[in-house]
């Protein structure tokens, strides 16, 4: 006998925080092997939505989640008050939710995310990036990354050789490519998105333009690169900044994002004692997202 709707029972999760802490909260959910999540807007709060099988361990993984949302503290970000409710939804209304999530989402002007087996006829036009599983490691809907594709559009075509450090699920190592990039190579230090970003790259056919490695950002690697492109959080970027010289050419070009608007002042000081040198600006909402070049 078939499964009917109310045999397979899941909890839907609302988890209410900060909107700067929003891309914090991508490693977190990921630790807990989620399949993926949506945001929604509540005034000056943000709701992340997450289901979990109706089990025993649900209530469980909520609480080590607010656990470590709330430990973000000790980075110098404030979630607020974090609080979750969870309701029971069947399995009807499950597929729904992830037939409703099935449709091509246009995350910037011109760029577009399709899941790798949609197949309707009418397409919108402009540039497609397939992202299977991609919610949990970056889709190009939180404004960082949109900011850095943004960036990459219009400072980083055609360049010999991209290094993409945190390339989560891709998406700005695949768009660098598509934007004429003859060399990508993503480096993120998570097993699961670097297995993921690697389908991804195979679902857009760049395998031979794009590499993905797991590793620890910047160590290990010689360059030099042309480019580089970091979409990490702002005490990382701070970090590998004074190493970045090391292994980029002369004049080489610099996408910076992953950074709140009120750490800027704090940042330009710091890159105003390095070798590179701030050419564009951009603000959506509380994020910034940088281009810099090298000097001489």
């Amino acid at each position: 006998m078939p499964l009917g709707c109310d045999d397979l029972k899941f909890k839907e999760v609302y988890l209410e925080i900060n909107p700067e802490v929003k891309e914090a909260l991508y490693p977190i959910l990921q630790a807990e092997d989620l399949g993926g999540w949506n945001w929604v807007e509540k005034g000056s709060r943000l709701g992340c939505l997450f289901y979990l099988p109706a089990n025993r361990e649900w209530r469980e993984k909520c609480e080590r989640i607010k656990e470590k949302v709330e430990g973000l503290q000790e980075f110098d970000l404030e979630p607020g008050p974090v609080f979750y409710s969870a309701r029971d939804i069947n399995s009807c209304s499950w597929e729904k939710l992830i037939k409703e999530a099935g449709e091509p989402r246009q995350v910037l002007e011109g760029f577009w995310v399709i899941p790798p087996d949609y197949l309707k006829a009418k397409i919108p036009q402009g540039m497609f990036i397939k992202l299977r599983g991609g919610m949990a490691f970056g889709t190009g809907d939180h404004p960082s990354t949109r900011l850095a594709l943004g960036l990459i559009r219009d400072w980083l075509r055609n360049y010999d050789k991209i290094l993409d450090l945190g390339t989560g699920s891709g998406i700005l190592a695949i768009v660098s490519a598509k934007l004429g990039a003859k060399e990508v190579t993503g480096i993120d230090n998570d097993p699961e998105a670097v297995s993921l970003a690697r389908e991804n790259v195979k679902l857009n056919k760049f395998e031979d333009r794009v590499e993905i490695k797991e590793g620890d950002l910047i160590k290990g690697l010689k360059g030099p690169y042309s480019g580089v492109i970091i979409n990490i959080l702002y005490p990382q970027i701070v970090s590998i900044l004074p190493e970045l010289d090391k292994i980029t050419e002369k004049k080489a070009g610099l996408v910076l994002s992953g950074i709140l608007f009120k750490q800027l002042p704090q940042l330009r000081e710091k890159i105003a004692l390095s070798p590179w040198e701030i050419i564009d600006t951009r603000v959506e909402g509380d994020w910034t997202g940088l281009y810099l070049e090298k000097k001489g």
